[in-house]
């Protein structure tokens, strides 16, 4: 594809994308994955999928059955990934028709959600009952399976995984046994970013808190501010992210704290023209000045490479604060690394992306957010334990983007670089992950062996992650 035809692509489908939510007052985007015409193509359009057998069930019995039926299978739930994590060509199981919520505990203000349930509406009947999530990642179509198996993360200084708001989970293994667990149990620690590789999670319980409303706020500051600030700057606000921009000596700082404060007039308007804005202008201006090679200019004006955004401050239910739905068409490439790594490794990738931008590369924006230390609901996930920075490359998604990537991916590997399961992974192996997380990988792969023993779960995805670099030891595998 030209770069032309993948600019236009981008704009239009960005365009159409903000079109379509707003046409049907938020209950439709077009860049969700979804099956049509009997293939399913993740939200990004990149990944085509045309399965054998295409499985909606709507009860755990029929989720057991399908997978004590012969061949392979994989789970999806709303699509949102950058990778080949759901292709197969048998039986794609998507839980859209298993949702809703299964049991409300009010006095201990806990709800029990079937695992196809999106974010969106999980949190629209936690609302109903005079409760919210702890905290929310950016996106809000995924569903609560999805997230899990990802090891979705926000940022924060005292909080970072939707995971650390899960007190039980019911999973159906590779044998069709159903399995409930807690957070102390390796099997729930397997699941908990471990994309479906041990089983299907039908069942989630989530510990809410009360309802309350968040103090959003976005300037624009020196970015050599930040760096010797950064530790402040998160210290004072419950959770802190950056947008780092080609060439530009300035950078975006979001923040979000709870307050007592009345909410915006209008907010969640204000918010939808906001993201809306910030996606178009992504889609169309960012990527004609990277395409026009102008954004070397931001070297003498900042707003260039950021894209005139201004400072911006409202207060909202926590879940829109936190939550967005419009996106411009991009890819994404995350990792993490220690905290004290963080505008080390950002300088290095910046400068990457100088080094090869004659080659033509699309427009990128870096965003970072932070999550404490001491995650360890998770086995392989990329926040476990450390204090992490979470480095996401979003890149437009249109011509040139895999040259940028794929120089990337090395630089990353070379820092050590936990990736992300959930986003780009080409260049990423099994190899590379043991030597990120042993001992837990070989514990993850013990539990693999032990809970699909037959490999229904696997796929050219899984395989390449999690393959055999390292034998399983039988003590555990039985």
């Amino acid at each position: 594809m030209s770069k032309l035809s993948s600019y236009l692509k981008g704009g239009f489908a960005t365009t159409a994308n903000v079109a379509a939510y707003a046409a049907t007052n938020g209950r439709y985007v077009l860049l969700e994955g979804r099956m049509q015409g009997g293939t399913f193509r993740n939200w990004a359009l990149r990944f085509a999928n045309v399965p054998r057998k295409y499985a909606l069930p709507t009860t755990r019995a029929q989720i057991v059955e399908l997978i004590k039926r012969p061949g392979r299978l994989r789970v999806v739930g709303s699509g949102h990934s950058f990778n080949d994590g759901i292709v197969t060509d048998d039986t794609l199981v998507s839980l859209d028709n298993y949702s809703g919520v299964l049991r409300i505990d009010i006095d201990n203000q806990q709800l029990t959600f079937r695992a196809g349930t999106r974010v969106r509406d999980a949190v629209a009947i936690m609302l109903q009952h005079g409760l919210a999530f702890t905290a929310l990642p950016s996106h809000d179509a995924q569903s609560l399976g999805g997230i899990l198996s990802t090891d979705v993360h926000g940022t924060g200084k005292d909080w970072g995984f939707v995971s650390e708001s899960v007190v039980g989970l019911t999973i159906v293994d590779g044998t069709g046994e159903i399995h409930r667990c807690g957070p102390d149990d390796d099997l729930f620690r397997a699941a908990i970013g471990g994309v479906g590789a041990v089983g299907i999670i039908t069942e989630v319980t989530v510990q809410g808190v009360p309802r309350f409303a968040i103090d959003q706020q976005t300037s624009i500051q020196e970015l050599a501010w930040v760096r010797e600030h950064l530790d402040l700057l998160i210290a004072g606000h419950d959770h802190v992210s950056l947008y780092l921009f080609p060439y530009a000596e300035h950078c975006q700082v979001n923040t979000w704290d709870r307050t007592a404060a009345d909410k915006t007039s209008g907010g969640e308007l204000k918010e939808f023209l906001n993201i809306s804005l910030d996606a178009l202008l992504a889609a169309w201006v960012g990527n004609l000045l990277a395409y026009a090679g102008l954004l070397p200019l931001a070297r003498h004006w900042s707003r260039l490479a950021y894209l005139l955004r201004r400072g911006t401050q409202l207060v909202m239910e926590s879940n829109n604060a936190h939550n967005r739905t419009i996106y411009h068409l991009h890819q994404e490439l995350e990792f993490t690394v220690d905290f004290e790594q963080v505008f080390e490794v950002c300088d290095r990738l910046l400068a990457l992306y100088a080094e090869l931008y004659r080659a033509g590369l699309p427009y990128l924006l870096l965003e970072v957010r932070f999550t404490p230390a001491g995650h360890d609901r998770t086995l392989i996930g990329a926040g476990q334990q450390r204090r992490c920075a979470w480095i996401d490359l979003i890149c437009n998604d249109s011509e040139g983007f895999e040259t940028y990537y794929a120089a990337a991916v090395e630089l990353i590997k070379s820092v050590g670089g936990r990736p992300h399961l959930g986003k780009y992974t080409e260049g990423f192996d099994g190899n590379y992950l043991a030597g990120l997380y042993e001992p837990n990988y070989q514990r993850f792969l013990e539990l693999v062996a032990q809970h699909d023993p037959d490999g229904k779960f696997s796929n050219a995805f899984t395989r390449r992650m999690f393959g055999t670099p390292i034998e399983v030891s039988s003590e555990h595998a039985a």
